[in-house]
């Protein structure tokens, strides 16, 4: 727990919690033409014309040349897919991670992001995937690897506080640092501050969050018993520490305040299998967000071998 607590850096004595818009479906629709024009622009094709279809959470946009965009209507989330094929337009060479960097933020840039931001509001590189394929011949004999597309993850913040989450914008690129796809989850804040909050300590919420991997072990063991499966030794890692931002729910999921709270992604080594569990506590006196409602899914909590992957 101590090694927990000092993994993060002392977090400011107070932090505002904002309200977050509620926009109707209709101006979500409007915000998503708007993207739509911008990475048509990109793309150098036109996404004007779509056929429209509204479903009950969610609005799909069929576009020309096998495009389309899927957006969220309890978040404002989409996605937006170029209708390339996997394997098409693949890179000729691999690039260092420095340049495919520099694309990811080009294509940032010339999309407009920063200029739609509010207030306080800023947006960061934080960090790069690359997809590869490789293969052999019947003798065994390898095929150098194939860079396939590149994705670039950036991160919103808030006042200077991360968004924690998934990815906030991600661009996957191919050739040339071409755009094949666009995500984006960014919940704007009002312009003014709901209120502020004092932060509680990072023993304090490390203490919460290992109390809360207890009760989740506990259930695990409890299920391994009435189904009389063998339960080994478990090993438990914590290989990021503990982090403090404010929280973006999942994309399926409404919100009606950006506040903040600590997050910590615990590795566990089962033997013969291996998960990982992302679990979140306030990071205030007053509880702003319901984390874990009882009787009701957890609402950023996973366990799984992709978890890890997903959050943060």
């Amino acid at each position: 727990m101590e090694s927990l607590a000092s993994s993060q850096k002392e977090p400011p004595t107070e932090v505002n919690v904002f309200e977050l818009g509620r926009p109707s479906v209709e101006d979500l629709q409007r915000r998503l033409r708007k993207w739509l024009r911008l990475g048509g622009e990109v793309c150098e094709k036109s996404f004007d014309r779509g056929e429209w279809t509204r479903y009950e959470d969610h609005t799909l946009v069929r576009l020309p040349q096998g495009a389309q965009a899927l957006m969220y209507h309890a978040s404002g989330a989409f996605k937006l897919s170029s209708g390339r094929a996997p394997m098409e337009a693949l890179f000729k060479e691999m690039e260092p991670a420095a340049k495919l960097t520099e694309r990811a933020e080009a294509l940032v840039k010339s999309l407009g992001v920063q200029d739609s931001l509010g207030r306080g509001e800023s947006l960061s590189f934080e960090r790069l995937w690359q997809t590869k394929a490789a293969a052999q011949d019947r003798e065994g004999k390898a095929v150098e690897p194939v860079l396939c597309r590149a994705i670039g993850a950036f991160r919103h913040h808030v006042e200077g506080i991360p968004v924690l989450g998934p990815a906030s914008l991600a661009v996957q690129m191919a050739a040339g640092g071409a755009l094949d796809s666009l995500s984006v989850l960014m919940r704007g804040p009002a312009p003014e501050a709901m209120e502020s909050a004092k932060v509680v300590h990072p023993e304090r919420a490390a203490r919460a969050l290992v109390q809360q991997l207890a009760g989740q072990l506990d259930l695990a063991a409890s299920t391994a018993a009435y189904t009389r499966k063998p339960t080994n030794e478990i090993k438990i890692e914590c290989p990021g520490g503990m982090l403090f931002g404010y929280l973006s729910l999942p994309k399926r999921k409404a919100q009606r305040l950006l506040a903040p709270v600590y997050i910590a992604m615990f590795q566990l080594d089962h033997g013969q299998e291996k998960q990982a569990m992302v679990l979140a506590v306030s990071a205030t006196e007053k509880s702003y967000l319901n984390l874990n409602a009882p009787g009701s899914e957890s609402l950023v909590s996973a366990s799984s071998k992709t978890a890890a992957r997903r959050c943060c």
